[in-house]
């Protein structure tokens, strides 16, 4: 069962901060060394991310879920066009294989189509390491062949490096 961060966290401080550290301690075990402890923490951080989690039971456990998805809503008036940045995605090393991820995805697409109504345009979009973009295309993502510098919301958190071949994905809704 999915469960979305702006649903479990309270306003009490000690209780925010003490739920994103936790965050950041699993985010930094689930992503083995693949993901700079350094980009997970300025997710984390940052106050506009929100972040779902593929759990196990029906009730929320943080400690019990082993995929973890941290995200971005960006609403663009011009473009009358939602984006929905997805910043990282891991799961337990002891849980890939198993469906947690695809679990995860699923219901977040679902919830974003749902959210997507009145005329409103609405995608998703990710830079995907290379070993996991035939996952994304097995859910509908096409390469956009765009560069990272044309994703300013990607540009937050990732380090630009001239000389990488980054793989921009969007799914439009």
């Amino acid at each position: 069962m999915n469960f979305y961060s702006e649903d479990i966290v309270s306003d009490q401080e000690t209780e925010y901060n003490r739920f994103y550290e936790q965050v950041f301690t699993l985010s930094c075990k689930y992503s083995n060394g693949v993901v700079s402890p350094t980009y997970i923490l300025s997710l984390v951080h940052d106050t506009t991310n929100s972040i779902a989690f593929r759990c196990m039971d029906t009730e929320f456990n943080i400690h019990n879920c082993p995929s973890i998805l941290i995200y971005h809503k960006y609403y663009d008036a011009a473009k009358n066009e939602t984006a929905y940045y997805i910043l990282m995605i891991c799961t337990k090393r002891s849980y890939k294989g198993m469906g947690y991820a695809s679990g995860l995805l699923d219901d977040f697409i679902g919830r974003i189509r749902n959210q997507c109504v009145n005329g409103s345009r609405c995608k998703i979009v990710l830079s995907s390491l290379e070993s996991a973009v035939t996952f994304y295309e097995e859910y509908g993502f096409r390469w956009t062949r765009a560069p990272l510098t044309d994703y300013p919301k990607l540009m937050e958190f990732e380090r630009y490096e001239e000389e990488k071949e980054y793989f921009i994905l969007e799914l439009v809704i």
